[in-house]
């Protein structure tokens, strides 16, 4: 019984009338279509913008999007790259900043503003007035408690006698109990001088560290203060110097802003690459010191430089296998060459249609071309392919041509519905990055439709005089038996199922990698620095924002953000704008006739005596090993600190010992000169700063944190840094979400990350639903009967059941980069099971008509192109786009196994009722000359 379709009683004839008029007036088709492309190419190249923010992925109006604006706008440029240096030796790190912060600055073609260190010459007079009650309370107990200490200093400035009144005042801790020790609580948290403090060893530690250097390189040593530790211990106050360190000194950075090039995906990249220059040639003069680019723009900027040229190299390798994959099933050059010009001059005409609809693309729609490739030459492969079968029977040039128009085309029109609203429907998701992609990409495909159905057929009109179709291409021969598996159908499809079962049951399900760092190509400049400051001083170029309208409001959220656990730190200018301000004006009157007591001679240094040094240092070293019932339990500190102490003390020995002693005196005398001159600073410093005329005023606020930190409305910003990896799902979730607690107007790259990964992925999922119910209906339209129907969707559900296992053996994870292979799966499968099913419902060929079979070639060509084309992205550094491409390639390969195994199968065992071959208006009589 004849069945009623409407893709048979109008599809048919829509789709042969449009081929008509093509082939009808093939030069003024192809004349129409170069026009279009080129017409496109150029107001493309003219009016095309891109969006290079990942911000422009998300809502506009989303309010952590809209805050970023607002922050944008009312502060001074955040986004800068982050030099950071590594160097063996703190004051080495410092000479290679300062010839390096010279060395940009002098570049202004590529750098409008270098950062390496903070001027604080505007709080002078008032540093003091940094450090906390708690500080100051130490740092006077320590001055009392030192009073013995330093006025034998006075008297005799120098290396030996700091170690004669070192060796002093250890003895003091021992079970004497005469008094505490001069150097203080290890805690400097503790305001009760008169609590007996365990004997705090770290100035120690230092002092003989900085020794040992000493003498093991008296050339090239470059003297490192050993004092921070003797007045006040991880404290920058008293530094003077104003360098941006992490991780207890290990890392110096500096922030350097450039000049984009344009306004392209990598408009930064000319002025990092610069950068990267710079560093290699400053590493030639320190070949001691390690440093490397890093920070949100950076990676951004290495991502996108890497996926363009991964891209770039994956569309060569592409193009090289599909045309091998062409000539290899055409036999020819030819018919290949028409399908790839007419794919060509259609993504010309998608380029266009973005550029005037859209207007730009962004860092995900940028791939819809790749896509295209991916996908639609499948149009053009069927229609090429049926087109030469017919040929190949011996029909003329325009009957060929109706034929596979009105046979191929209803499929070829489903398949390419199916793909383009596959990508419609993910419009609907809340994600409008994801959405323009959805839009320019379905669009695409519907313009890839139009020119298979017009400047195919019109390339083959023209060309179709002077080339021979090789009937060797599509011949195959009928078979009346299928061989020996095709006889037991039952028994196949049950063990494909049991395996199927065990291999989805064994396997576990895909995990989602939620880390953007994963998606970078291994050995990324920026990714290695980025995870080498997570590692060496749990410190990320990543922060969170939040603002204040006051400083009392600045106050209030700094010290509700500090005391959230998953916070390491906030900066803001709560520090320089304290607001116990009088209490530490109090405590610095106090502390005065203390600091203004000490004076001395300090760089009038006598000669060192070897022989008495290692009197001295065998006493320290002495009770150093003394045993722990020899000291006073309050004040015997850790085994661990007297460890450390010892060790260095030991090699300051070994040193003397191995030394000759001419170089130990030059080595000693030049360390002693910079150890009391850089103390006569220190003192001079906080005598300059015990007076100040009053408490800190906005005025005395460095310019730069001013720029930094107080917006042109008057608020003031706060920078949240976290204390775990927040590039991990469950740390970056938990940040989110205790700071929002809050401030729910938080924002900042982890916020607008995790929310933007997370709309993604719900985007996505949902788009892909939307797309399955899409593709079911339209099937369900193409063929009006339930059973062709879940035929041509059974494939499609089995290869999606065999990815279990296949991404469990090849250890894919789902990431945001490969994500939109749910909805492009479905589109790229379907197009095989409609196209076979078709091809079951015709009525075998007379006994007296060559028997060839397009088909399933087709299907088989169509596939391998796709394979090869997104198969070529796994040569990609870039782990985003291998995994993407690696995914593409598993998935299509699943479809194509299914629909020659399962389908066939199925073919077997239930009865379709035929669809008898649609009318042409022409004879078969007219054979090719």
């Amino acid at each position: 019984m004849q069945r009623v379709d409407f893709l048979r009683d109008v599809g048919q004839r829509s789709v042969w009338a449009l081929v008509r008029l093509a082939i009808t007036f093939p030069w003024t088709t192809l004349v129409m279509a170069i026009v279009l492309a080129a017409t496109s190419v150029w107001y493309t190249s003219t009016h095309l913008e891109f969006q290079t923010s990942r911000n422009a992925l998300v809502s506009q109006s989303a309010r952590y999007i809209q805050r970023v604006k607002e922050i944008d706008a009312d502060f001074y440029e955040l986004d800068s790259f982050f030099v950071a240096v590594e160097p063996q030796r703190f004051e080495r790190g410092k000479q290679f900043v300062d010839a390096l912060a010279a060395r940009l600055r002098a570049d202004t073609q590529h750098f409008s503003r270098v950062v390496d260190k903070i001027d604080s010459s505007s709080l002078e007079g008032k540093k003091l007035l940094l450090l906390s009650p708690e500080d100051l309370h130490t740092l006077r107990q320590r001055l009392q408690d030192a009073q013995d200490l330093l006025t034998d200093l006075a008297a005799a400035p120098g290396l030996q006698q700091l170690l004669v009144s070192i060796n002093q005042e250890i003895s003091k801790a021992l079970v004497t109990h005469l008094t505490t020790a001069f150097l203080g609580s290890s805690s400097s948290t503790s305001s009760a001088p008169e609590e007996e403090q365990t004997l705090d060893v770290t100035f120690l530690e230092a002092l003989f560290s900085e020794m040992e250097q000493a003498l093991a390189a008296p050339g090239s040593y470059l003297f490192h203060s050993p004092w921070a530790s003797f007045f006040l211990k991880d404290s920058d106050v008293l530094s003077q110097e104003g360098y941006l360190t992490a991780g207890h000194d290990r890392f110096l950075f500096v922030l350097v802003e450039d000049r984009p090039a344009d306004s392209s995906f990598v408009k930064h990249a000319p002025a990092l690459q610069v950068l990267r220059d710079h560093l290699k040639a400053m590493q030639r003069d320190f070949p001691d010191v390690q440093a490397g680019v890093t920070g949100s723009m950076a990676m951004g900027s290495d991502e996108m430089s890497s996926s363009q040229r991964d891209t770039a190299l994956a569309t060569v390798l592409s193009l090289l296998g599909v045309g091998l994959a062409y000539v290899a099933f055409f036999w020819e050059v030819w018919s290949p060459l028409r399908v790839q010009i007419t794919l060509q001059l259609a993504i010309c005409w998608a380029l266009g249609f973005a550029t005037l609809t859209v207007g730009h693309l962004n860092i995900l729609s940028v791939t819809f071309a790749p896509i295209l490739i991916g996908l639609a030459d499948n149009l053009g492969i069927h229609l090429a392919a049926r087109y030469s079968e017919e040929r190949t029977a011996s029909y003329d040039f325009r009957t060929a041509m109706e034929t596979a128009a009105r046979q191929t085309g209803p499929g070829i029109v489903t398949a390419a519905l199916s793909a383009a609203l596959a990508f419609y429907v993910v419009m609907l998701a809340d994600f409008p990055g994801l959405a323009e992609l959805g839009f320019i990409a379905g669009s695409g495909e519907l313009l890839c439709l139009l020119a298979s159905l017009t400047v195919l057929p019109a390339l083959m009109a023209v060309s179709q005089r002077h080339l021979r179709i090789r009937p060797a291409a599509w011949r195959v021969k009928e078979r009346q038996t299928w061989s020996w598996p095709g006889r037991f159908p039952r028994l196949l499809l049950a063990g494909i199922a049991a395996l199927t079962l065990i291999g989805v049951l064994v396997s576990p399900l895909p995990e989602f990698d939620y880390n953007l760092l994963h998606l970078q190509a291994k050995g990324t400049e920026s990714v290695v620095w980025e995870n080498r400051l997570l590692e060496g001083s749990d410190r990320s170029s990543w922060y969170a924002l939040s603002t204040a309208d006051s400083v009392a409001e600045l106050h209030r959220k700094k010290a509700q953000f500090a005391a959230l656990p998953v916070v390491d730190k906030v900066e803001s200018l709560t520090s320089i704008l304290p607001t116990d301000q009088q209490e530490r004006l109090a405590l610095l009157a106090e502390m005065a006739p203390a600091v203004e007591s000490i004076s001395g001679a300090w760089e009038q240094v006598g000669p060192i005596e070897i022989d008495e040094l290692g009197d001295v240092l065998d006493k320290i070293r002495f009770k150093l090993q003394r045993p722990p019932t020899d000291w006073d339990p309050k004040k015997r500190p850790s085994e661990e600190a007297l460890t450390a102490a010892r060790a260095h003390l030991i090699a300051v020995q070994e040193r003397l010992k191995t030394m000759p002693p001419d170089t130990v005196s030059r080595a000693l005398d030049a360390f002693q000169r910079g150890l009391m001159a850089d103390f006569a600073a220190k003192l001079a410093l906080l005598q300059h700063n015990i007076h100040p005329s009053g408490p800190i005023t906005l005025d005395d606020v460095p310019s730069y944190l001013r720029e930094r930190f107080i917006g042109k409305s008057g608020r003031y910003l706060l920078q949240i840094f976290a204390r775990n990896n927040i590039w991990e799902r469950d740390p970056m979730r938990t940040f989110v979400s205790q700071l929002q607690a809050v401030d729910p107007d938080v924002t900042g790259p982890p916020v607008v990350a995790f929310y933007s990964i997370r709309n993604m992925q719900q985007g996505y999922v949902r788009g892909g639903v939307y797309a399955m119910m899409t593709i079911v209906g339209l099937t369900l339209l193409h063929f009006r009967r339930l059973k062709p129907t879940w035929l041509a969707l059974l494939p499609l559900g089995v290869a999606a059941l065999w990815m279990v296992p296949c991404m469990a053996l090849f250890g894919v994870h789902m990431n945001i980069a490969n994500l939109i292979v749910i909805p492009l799966f479905m589109g790229m499968s379907i197009d095989n099971g409609i196209h076979l099913v078709d091809r079951a419902l015709e009525l075998p060929r007379l006994a007296n008509q060559r028997s060839t079979q397009s088909t399933g070639k087709a299907v088989v060509l169509a596939t391998l192109t796709t394979i090869f084309g997104f198969g070529s992205l796994m040569v990609a550094r870039h782990a985003g786009i291998f995994s993407f491409g690696l995914l593409c390639a598993l998935a299509v390969t699943c479809d194509l196994l299914a629909v020659f195994t399962v389908l066939p199968l199925l073919l077997r065992l239930i009865r379709l009722d035929k669809v008898p071959a649609a009318a042409v208006g022409m004879t078969s009589t007219t054979k090719v000359e």
